[in-house]
Formats: structure tokens, C-alpha cells, sequence
């Protein structure tokens, strides 16, 4: 992955000086990075280099794999499945459905009727039970819609498969509610470690687990998320890209630049933006700092797609206010599809006759980087080399790792998510009704 920041429109010897103040807490980093305990707020550092998880992992794809294997049922939201959802639109495609590629993974990240009937309908209509796999994941292991959306899906197939149990796993917190429903009910469990939250859990069972049943190398995955630690702990600041990320977002931030712009360049990157999306909302969004003040900490993040959103939001982003942070992420790497040079229309659009979808993309990044540049508005730019298994498992540590740094500079607690309780109590008072 290349991280340029010479864009950022920030002066170097104030980036240098702010990341040198989180010298004490890279240092806590590193040392968090080599343990095996799952003892500090960050371990989730320790996942990529968890052998014992992956082997555990394994054990359980081997139980619920089958060679007629069609769909996997993902039943978890936010944290338990946009992770996971990332990694798999990015290598299976945003048009995935329509591919020949099995298994396919189906997420059911909310309560829909729309898709509840639609899953239903697919999976009854297969031919065995062995076709399909379900995993329900809640770290809390009472996440309402989560459940809400197994019991409905667990008792529409049993009607048409008898008992589907064998068809089931269950990733949560151990002892928690779920994890013990799950042993009454003889279905496959796989624990989270205590202290890894959900939005930095793709590493852990809650990404592992689907992902190798999609057929996604995650070794590779893996030790993309490795090499991103050793970078993201390490004192030289020309490959700490987490930290000088961090420190470009938390400097703008005080300059009024309190939106934070993830500008994909490809649409099955949506997912991976709205996985960012999270980490940050959940991860900076405090009404607290680490001191106990009321300060309302946050920025508010939002994803735009390229080149989709040139044509929706550019306008905004070049002539409105000044008050957005943009990091252009992309990777160009195929020449697959061609603008014939005899064209059918031939005159409506000129030079682009004979280059490949993906050079003619390339030049709109090129032309928005310009744009930028001439209006004087910030970005930094992130090219991800190849969206490939190793590349994004780097991609995702690296700002997980960044989010931590950010966070610290910003005096809020990354790992804490108090807030998100308000609506959850509110709606089981209201279902008691």
C-alpha cells in the first residue's frame, strides 16, 4: 500500500512535531503488539498473529463445510459483520450475485422483511440442507435484531429441513446468553476474545470464520494485517502510516475540517468505506474525554463512491464549505475492458476510444486530484496496490491501528461505545409493550 500525504496541505515539521507526542504511546503499542494475553484495550493488535484462533477457526469451518456448499448466511450487524462484508465485496465483486463464484455470502445486517423473504425463499429452494450454512454473530450475544433475524430464519427452514442445528455457528462472547443457547442446542461456537470489540474484530472468529468458508485466502489476509502492526508500532514516520494518518485528520479537525471523506474509487470498496465509517463514528464519537469533561468529541465520516459521486456530491466538495478532509483511496491493476477504437457513436466523446475502463478511471482520479489542488482543498491518497486478500488485511489494520492513535489525540476513550446503549434500552422497554 502507498500512503502519500503530500497533499495534505499541513506543514511537515507540525506533523512531525505531533506525531513525535505519541512517542510514549507507539511505545505502548509495540509492546501491546508482542503479547498473547488479550489484557490491554487494544489486543486487538494480537489477532493477526493468533495461530491458535486461526486453527480454531479452521476447526470449525471443517465441521460446517460441504461440498455442495452454496450460500453462507452471515446474521450480525455493525461490528459483527461490516468487517467481513468489506473483505468479501472487495474480492468477490459489488456484483457478486451474479457470478458463478460459491460459495456466496448473503449478509442480514438489519431487520427487513424484504430480505428475510428473500433469503428464505433462496435457501428453501435447495435441494439439501447441505447447501447452505448459517452464522449468527453478537459479541453481547443479545444484539436485538441479530436474533430477531436467526429465530425467524431458523424456524422458516426448519419447516422445510426438519432441523437444521448441524447447519449452524455461533460467534459471542463465551458464557454469554447466546453462547450457552448455542451448546443446549448443539450448535458449532467459537469465542471472541473479551476486550476486542466488535468494530476491530475482523481478525478474530467474526471475520475468519465466514471468510474461509467464502474461500478467501486469509492467510493472506493475515499477514497483510501483520506487516500493517510492525508498521503501524514502529518509531521511523516514513512507514508509520497510522500515525501520521491520525495526526493529518486530527490536524485538520482543528482547523474546522470535522468531516472525514473516504473517496473509493471502485464500488465494491462501498463496503470497506462503510466499515470506516464505523471505526470511526464508534471509535471517536464521545460525549466525554478520558478526564470525565463533557466535550461532545467527534468527527462525522462519510463515504463517497467514484466516479458515482462526482456527478452527486463534487459540486459540494469543490464550491461548498471548507470543512472536509478527504482521503482518495484506489488500485488500478487490470485493463480488462476496452472502448473500442471504431465506435458505434463515434464523435460524442473524444480519446477514449481504444482505452480500458479502468485508464479512463484513472484519468478521472488524476482530474480530481487537480481539482482539489486548484480549489486548495486537502486530501491525502492511499493506493492499495491491488485489491487483494494480503492488501486488504494491511488496509484494515493500518486504520484500526490509526483509529487508536486518533483517538488518543483527541483524549477519548477508542474502545467504549456508552452511547449506543441509549437506543438499545429504549427499544426493549418499547418491545415490552
Amino acid at each position: 500500500m502507498k500512503f502519500l500525504s503530500n497533499h495534505s496541505l499541513l506543514d511537515e515539521e507540525v506533523i512531525k512535531q505531533t506525531a513525535e507526542s505519541l512517542m510514549d504511546y507507539r511505545s505502548h503499542l509495540e509492546a501491546v503488539s508482542k503479547k498473547t494475553d488479550y489484557a490491554d484495550p487494544e489486543c486487538s493488535i494480537q489477532l493477526p498473529f493468533d495461530d491458535t484462533l486461526l486453527s480454531e477457526a479452521q476447526t470449525v469451518v471443517e465441521k460446517i463445510k460441504t461440498p455442495t456448499l452454496q450460500y453462507v448466511v452471515i446474521i450480525g450487524i455493525g461490528g459483527s459483520n461490516l468487517g467481513t462484508q468489506a473483505v468479501y465485496n472487495a474480492i468477490a465483486g459489488s456484483m457478486s450475485l451474479l457470478y458463478d463464484r460459491l460459495p456466496k455470502l448473503l449478509f442480514l445486517d438489519t431487520v427487513s422483511d424484504e430480505r428475510m423473504t428473500a433469503v428464505v425463499r433462496m435457501l428453501s429452494r435447495m435441494p439439501s440442507k447441505e447447501d447452505f450454512a448459517i452464522i449468527t454473530i453478537s459479541k453481547s450475544g443479545g444484539t436485538t435484531e441479530t436474533i430477531a433475524n436467526t429465530e425467524v430464519l431458523w424456524k422458516s427452514l426448519d419447516k422445510q429441513f426438519s432441523d437444521i442445528r448441524d447447519r449452524l455457528c455461533f460467534i459471542t462472547d463465551e458464557e454469554s446468553k447466546l453462547w450457552n443457547a448455542a451448546k443446549e442446542n448443539k450448535g458449532q461456537r467459537i469465542s471472541v476474545p473479551k476486550l476486542v470489540g466488535g468494530r476491530y474484530s475482523v481478525m478474530s472468529a467474526v471475520g475468519l470464520v465466514p471468510l474461509l468458508l467464502g474461500k478467501i485466502d486469509v492467510e493472506a489476509l493475515r499477514e497483510g494485517a501483520r506487516n500493517a502492526v510492525a508498521d503501524g508500532v514502529s518509531d521511523d514516520l516514513t512507514k508509520n502510516y497510522s500515525l501520521i494518518s491520525a495526526v493529518c485528520t486530527h490536524l485538520h479537525a482543528g482547523k474546522g475540517r470535522t468531516i472525514h471523506n473516504s473517496f473509493v474509487y471502485a464500488t465494491k470498496l462501498e463496503s470497506l468505506g462503510k466499515w470506516y465509517r464505523q471505526l470511526m463514528g464508534e471509535s471517536i464519537g464521545k460525549e466525554k474525554d478520558l478526564d470525565g469533561n463533557v466535550v461532545h468529541a467527534g468527527l462525522t465520516p462519510i463515504v463517497s463512491i467514484g466516479s458515482t459521486d462526482l456527478h452527486s456530491m463534487a459540486q459540494l466538495y469543490y464550491g461548498g464549505p471548507d470543512d472536509k478532509f478527504t482521503n482518495i483511496v484506489y488500485s488500478f491493476k487490470g485493463d480488462i475492458n476496452l472502448v473500442p477504437r471504431e465506435m458505434k457513436m463515434p464523435g460524442l466523446v473524444e480519446d477514449i476510444g481504444g482505452k480500458s475502463l479502468e485508464g479512463i478511471t484513472t484519468a478521472i482520479v488524476g482530474g480530481v486530484k487537480a481539482a482539489y489542488e486548484s480549489k486548495q482543498r486537502p486530501y491525502i491518497e492511499i493506493d492499495m496496490e491491488g485489491i487483494t486478500p494480503y492488501e486488504l488485511g494491511y488496509y484494515l489494520q493500518f486504520r484500526m491501528i490509526e483509529m487508536m492513535y486518533l483517538a488518543r489525540l483527541m483524549n477519548v476513550n477508542a474502545f467504549n461505545q456508552p452511547a449506543v446503549e441509549d437506543y438499545k434500552e429504549a427499544t426493549r422497554k418499547l418491545l415490552k409493550k
